[in-house]
């Protein structure tokens, strides 16, 4: 099957999941220092080695990967060029890595056909990769 240009994408979606990060209360005695609260978003975490990202490809937009599906199963991510991928990497902590596998696409799993037609439709992707 070789190399394939699947997933490509617009702007990374609100609904990926936000962790929030608080300052600590201040010791006894001390005053309350003055600072923002910090919120970023981070991906999901599945299971070790595996994580989620969601990205909002509604408007046509191109995910912008470069994948080889020779396994039947997965999409093994070879190029990250312009696009919702590398939007996502510039945006958020937790990166999209070359070598790490699309291993699921909106529950989609273990069929590298279906896995690219999913990739394919404008609408919002919640991807489950797993790292290199």
């Amino acid at each position: 099957m070789g190399n394939s240009a699947c997933c490509t994408g617009a702007e990374a979606s609100a609904e990926y999941e936000q962790k929030e990060l608080t300052r600590k209360e201040a010791a006894p005695g001390v005053g309350n220092l003055p600072g923002p609260e910090i919120s970023a978003p981070v991906a999901a975490q599945v299971n070790p080695g595996e994580y989620k990202v969601i990205l909002d490809k509604s408007t046509g937009a191109r995910l912008g990967i470069d994948v080889d599906h020779k396994d039947g199963e997965t999409l093994l991510i070879e190029v990250i060029n312009e696009g919702l991928v590398q939007d996502w990497n510039l945006a958020n902590k937790e990166k999209v890595h070359v070598g790490d596998r699309i291993i699921e696409v909106n529950g989609i799993a273990k069929d590298v056909l279906q896995l690219v037609d999913e990739c394919k439709k404008n609408q919002v992707l919640t991807l489950k990769l797993r790292r290199a």
